[in-house]
């Protein structure tokens, strides 16, 4: 260890053997990176990565063995024969190649321990190849000792970086780039010790021109660009990597979250289905056994009185007025299905007619009298003088469905319905004082199938398709709807229908009498 720091020391010039030192750890860390990115990768896909790993750590090694030559200063004039030269680097890109290969494409113990083995005799060949393309003005010998070392160091130290490759934590890079500096550096220097030189007719203050510190610097330039390029090609795929996966999660997130949707639907519809179909059967049943239930209480020859006929009226009239509303219930149930499946299949026709809106106005807030008293809320109507050109029964059920929901869901006192001329059109409000929504459900309250369910509104029952209709029916007359909610203030459904307001001819001024 003490002679190869001597010879660093003695021999070489320190700021090239810095610069070496510099590329050799750049390299081995992108070598790193692509090498444990291709691991992950599916078998072809792989391949791919394993030779552009192989390369990029053949060029990455050949470079730092020739800056590291550069920078070695014996006392006699070099020069270098091209042609070994240039084969040294192709001895490094197959050797690479082939270990790389052996040993990421079957990952085993064994193979790993022979792509390593390859890996480090193609480092030694490469350094040694270079070595004598190495022409110096002296005599050459070589230690033995040092030259089987740095053999020894290339093979074992190559072997551990292809083991700690595997290595699934994030400390594996930089305990993969330590092994393969070493294993680099290592070879080099332990080589560069072993190789002695007798100088031969120059003299002893001889040093070898500047012009090979320049050569040093844009060998340098040009691995770096190379290593760059490859690293660079793998931040660009693991990037769209990353974004395909984000963009599948996503999309099996969406996808899942239908499914359950649509799971919990179908339970909550078989529930509505089955209640009034529950109440029509069973009111049915009563219906057809009153008059035996009705004569069975009588008296052995008590003949049956208008008192008896109007007992069995009322109770009649009574059962009766149950099955209409459970019935109207289930077509309700079945109408908003229906509804539904016509407009994913883009099937909705818009009667359009010319109509006041305060009528529509009056009429909505006389039919859900009933309910408003029996919430103890108040339902409050505020309607511009506007007439308009929309299909009138499409707006009804997107204010039914707006305000069903308030009165159902929100639990609010107050119930205020608004419509207001704005623009070419008008828009519909429907504002609630009650306990409104959070943030987060607001994104997804218009999907079908969907209810923001709480401990209070969970007996309320519902499809969960009001919403998505209403925002499809919207949707058909050009318009959007659009919701501001907090949670303890309560909730505001804004409708726009631009472009369907009817202008209307000024009305005649007349004289008071």
């Amino acid at each position: 260890m003490f002679t190869v720091a001597h010879s660093i020391h003695a021999h070489h010039d320190f700021g090239l053997v810095v610069l070496a030192a510099l590329l050799c750890a750049f390299g081995s860390w992108v070598i790193s990176r692509l090498y444990r990115h291709a691991l992950k990768r599916p078998t072809q896909e792989a391949i791919i990565w394993y030779f552009m790993t192989a390369i990029t750590s053949g060029i990455a090694i050949w470079c730092t063995h020739f800056i590291a030559i550069l920078a070695y200063q014996p006392e006699s004039p070099v020069t270098f024969d091209l042609s070994l030269t240039f084969a040294s680097l192709i001895i490094a890109i197959l050797g690479c190649t082939m270990g790389i290969l052996i040993a990421g494409v079957f990952q085993s113990t064994i193979t790993t321990v022979i792509g390593g083995t390859i890996v480090g005799l193609a480092i030694s060949a490469m350094h040694y190849t270079g070595m004598v393309a190495y022409r110096v003005e002296g005599a050459v010998s070589w230690d033995k000792t040092y030259l089987i070392a740095s053999i020894l160091i290339a093979v074992i130290l190559a072997t551990i970086a292809l083991f700690l490759g595997k290595n699934r934590e994030k400390r594996g890079d930089l305990q993969m780039t330590l092994a393969f500096t070493l294993a680099i550096t290592g070879l080099h220097f332990t080589g560069m010790t072993a190789f002695r030189v007798q100088s031969m007719g120059s003299g002893g203050d001889y040093t070898n021109p500047d012009e090979f510190k320049l050569l040093a610097l844009v060998i340098a330039g040009t691995a770096s660009m190379i290593v760059l390029g490859g690293l660079f090609t793998y931040f660009i795929e693991n990037r769209t990597r990353m974004e395909s996966i984000e963009e599948l999660r996503k999309a099996r997130d969406t996808a899942e979250r239908a499914s359950r949707a649509k799971s919990e639907f179908m339970s909550v519809l078989s529930h509505e289905l089955r209640t009034p179909l529950t109440i029509i059967i069973g009111y049915a049943s009563f219906l057809s056994k009153l008059k035996g239930h009705t004569t069975s209480k009588l008296k052995p020859d008590e003949p049956i009185t208008e008192a008896h006929f109007h007992a069995l009226g009322d109770q009649t009239q009574l059962y009766g007025q149950r099955v209409k509303t459970a019935g109207d219930h289930l077509l309700t149930i079945i109408n908003e299905i229906l509804d539904y499946t016509s407009i994913e299949l883009n099937d909705i026709k818009l009667s359009k007619t010319e109509f006041p809106v305060q009528d529509l106005l009056r009429g909505i807030r006389d039919q859900f009298q009933g309910l408003v008293t029996e919430k103890s809320a108040t339902l409050l109507v505020d309607c511009d003088d506007i007439r308009v050109l929309a299909d009138r029964g499409r707006c009804q059920q997107i204010l039914i469905n707006l305000i069903g929901n308030a009165l159902k869901f929100s639990n609010a006192s107050k119930i205020f319905v608004r419509a207001k001329v704005d623009g070419t059109g008008f828009r519909l409000e429907v504002e609630d004082n009650g306990c409104g929504m959070k943030q987060e459900d607001l994104s997804r309250i218009f999907e079908a199938f969907t209810q923001v369910e709480t401990a209070e509104n969970r007996s309320e029952g519902g499809t969960g398709l009001g919403l998505a209709i209403s925002k499809k029916l919207s949707a058909a007359h050009g318009g959007d709807i659009t919701v501001e909610s907090a949670v303890g203030v309560g909730t505001k459904f804004t409708v726009r229908l631009p472009d369907s307001r009817v202008a209307e001819a000024p009305m005649p001024v007349v004289a008071a009498a």
